[in-house]
């Protein structure tokens, strides 16, 4: 199996998988086990981010080395059962949903007893607290139905338990998948293919590969600075690409290779670095201008602890935070070569380059 073929197929299994932010283990154990082979060391923080350590040539040979973090949150958004009424569930959302998307979505609703399957309905019009004619139902005037009677219902389902989306990936023309926690597994792909590169390099720095939680809630990223000590990072997610009801200045299109992030959020050598070594590598790319925090992982990052070095990779995604996510395999690649290729180019005397001049 050719590496495109490999990293697509690794791609759906995980965004087949649950992982919605605060619940990851189940998408944190299938990536450590595709990054276990491509790194050193593996390890999992009390708050469930994971570390995928590999060690460069002057560790290894008992020098001083630096550090560089690469981060990529593992959640996704998804849906928490609020409570049972008679023969139906009422849900709340974890992280950030347009309600106009889920009636009719098929759904699992992930109880103490096991999967179970349920659809997401409106109320009927006569049970809706307002008309809301030629206005989306509010996600509180929808539920989810089982098929199951009340009583057989309160025996399998209780508050708290979780709900994903049920639908599974399928792969598009020209190299293009679909489905849901493309947001941000996809960037997980990315890193992935960074570190299967790496094993063609003889790399002096340390990698340390993170997988992050509950960034679509309350940014654990944070925690990662503290115990990685990284000299410099790198936040990998995706923006959004050009698409319906996306414009020209808006959107990146697909195919169109990483988004290099600049602004009060990036560290401006690391911004230019990547632009020069895109254009010198023939890697195609777009800017991605950021006047304010990025509302990724790469905001709490920068600003943990006494600061650090930090820089944005996005991969164009369309149909945000909807069951129907969409990207192109090419640009995950690119992406997850253009990391390696840095990474490969950063030796004992890298970081004296790395001052904020604006």
């Amino acid at each position: 199996m050719d590496e495109k073929t490999s990293l697509k197929e690794f791609l759906k299994s995980i965004i087949s998988l649950p992982g919605i932010s605060g619940y990851e283990t189940a998408v944190s154990s299938a990536i450590a086990a595709k990054w276990k082979p491509l790194t050193d060391e593996i390890i999992v923080s009390p708050v469930g981010n994971l570390y995928g350590i590999k060690k460069g040539f002057l560790s290894k040979n008992g020098k001083s080395s630096k550090r560089i973090m690469m981060a990529v949150h593992m959640d996704g958004i998804g849906m928490v059962i609020e409570r049972i009424e008679k023969d139906v569930l009422y849900f709340a959302p974890i992280g950030g949903f347009d309600p106009r998307i889920l009636p009719g979505q098929e759904v699992i609703i992930h109880s103490r007893s096991g999967d179970i399957q349920g659809i997401i309905v409106q109320l009927a019009p006569h049970l809706l607290s307002e008309p809301f004619t030629g206005k989306p139902v509010p996600l509180d005037q929808l539920v989810i139905d089982t098929g199951l009677n009340a009583e057989e219902l309160k025996e399998t389902v209780q508050a708290g338990d979780t709900v994903s989306y049920a639908n599974l990936p399928f792969e598009m023309p020209s190299d293009c998948i679909a489905g849901h926690s493309l947001d941000n597994r996809a960037s997980v792909a990315a890193v992935t293919q960074c570190l299967t590169e790496l094993q063609r390099f003889n790399h002096a720095w340390d990698v340390y590969a993170v997988g992050t939680t509950q960034e679509e809630t309350v940014f654990l990223s944070r925690t990662t600075v503290s115990d990685v000590k990284p000299d410099i990072a790198i936040a990998i997610d995706v923006t959004f690409a050009k698409g319906p009801g996306v414009d020209n200045y808006k959107g990146k299109p697909l195919e169109s290779g990483p988004s290099i992030g600049f602004g009060a959020n990036i560290h401006p050598v690391l911004f230019n670095q990547l632009k020069q070594l895109c254009e010198q590598l023939d890697i195609p790319y777009t800017l991605d201008p950021l006047p304010q925090m990025s509302g990724t992982d790469a905001h709490p990052i920068q600003t943990a602890s006494g600061g650090v070095a930090t820089c944005l990779l996005s991969i164009p995604l369309r149909y945000m935070h909807t069951p129907v996510e969409m990207i192109s395999i090419k640009d995950v690649m690119r992406v997850g070569h253009l990391m390696a290729e840095y990474i490969a180019r950063l030796d004992e005397n890298s970081l004296d380059s790395i001052k904020w001049e604006d």
